[in-house]
């Protein structure tokens, strides 16, 4: 009879085994930084998209309170360029454009921009709206006084 000798054969050669190698911490770890820094920059674009949001909406809600002020004689209607508003904000400047293409009304175009330390314009909104020319209003009641 023969004898079989009896081989001990180690986990790793039979195909099981209780760990990870290297390379496969190497890899996960490269997908996992990876994964990582996209959500980041996710998060970063929502941030500045959430930034210019705000920028806008206060230069609208400073073209429209500029506009009334023009219009009910507060300012006076006339072109102005690079003005700072008076409330202090000193990056937040303002544009006024008069023009009178049409007789009895006048083009009044308010253009707010935000500017960065660098002379960059970072938010920028145009509002135009046709109003009355007040100076009609002045020559009609002249010369209604005038008549009595």
């Amino acid at each position: 009879m023969k004898r079989r000798g009896v081989f001990h054969v180690s986990s790793t050669a039979s195909g099981s085994r209780s760990g990870l190698t290297l390379l496969e911490v190497i890899i996960a770890t490269a997908v996992f930084l990876g994964a990582l820094s996209a959500i980041m920059q996710i998060f970063r674009l929502g941030a500045d998209a959430e930034i210019m949001t705000q920028m806008d909406s206060e230069a609208v809600m400073r073209a429209e309170s500029l506009m009334a002020e023009l219009v009910i004689g507060v300012q006076p209607l006339q072109s102005v360029s690079g003005q700072a508003f008076e409330d202090g904000a000193p990056r937040w400047r303002y544009d006024v454009q008069v023009d009178s293409e049409i007789e009895g009304l006048l083009r009044v175009s308010v253009t707010v921009n935000h500017v960065q330390d660098g002379g960059r314009v970072n938010s920028t909104y145009t509002l135009i709206r046709l109003v009355r020319d007040p100076q009609v209003f002045l020559d009609a009641a002249m010369s209604a006084g005038g008549d009595e």
